[in-house]
């Protein structure tokens, strides 16, 4: 397999690779290649899947979300290309990847009121949303975002 970046992946193998050696985080060199790269695909696709933001893709025949036109960071300043900060949340991501779904199948869409197993017992506050949340992803990527009156987070 090889990666695009900007067709398949926000990120290619190498730049994650380097991105985890300069945080000594050995899990992700561990795993092969092949499952890296699925892997930076993965996350590419719940990103965009998952978060809204501001601007317009620059072309309308491309497959992700970035680039875009239009866009800028909070201070105002144009985002051209890919910024850092998908190419970052793309590698956590993708770290997460290598040990599980990013979005597993829930069991009755995950709308849990209460559970039971032995004497261990949990039930979930009424806005709890079904699946998981990445706290770091989010704040990374949100001043990325369309505004919060037009900002949603689409979660599956």
């Amino acid at each position: 397999m090889s990666l695009t970046v900007g067709e398949d992946s926000y990120l290619s193998l190498g730049d994650a690779d380097a991105y985890f050696a300069a945080r000594n985080v050995a899990g992700w060199s561990g795993a092969p290649s092949v499952a890296r790269e699925a892997a930076l695909l993965q996350a590419s696709a719940y990103i965009d899947g998952s978060y809204s933001f501001r601007g317009r893709i620059a072309d309308p025949g491309q497959a992700l979300s970035w680039p875009r036109t239009g866009a800028t960071d909070r201070e105002g300043r144009p985002l051209s290309g890919i910024p850092r900060r998908i190419e970052h949340a793309t590698a956590e991501l993708a770290l997460i990847a290598l040990a599980g779904d990013l979005l597993p199948p829930l069991e009755r869409g995950g709308k849990v009121a209460r559970e039971k197993v032995g004497p261990v017992e949990v039930e979930y506050l009424p806005d709890a949303g079904p699946g998981r949340t990445y706290p770091l992803i989010d704040l990374l990527l949100k001043p990325l975002l369309r505004s919060a009156a037009n900002h949603e987070v689409k979660r599956a």
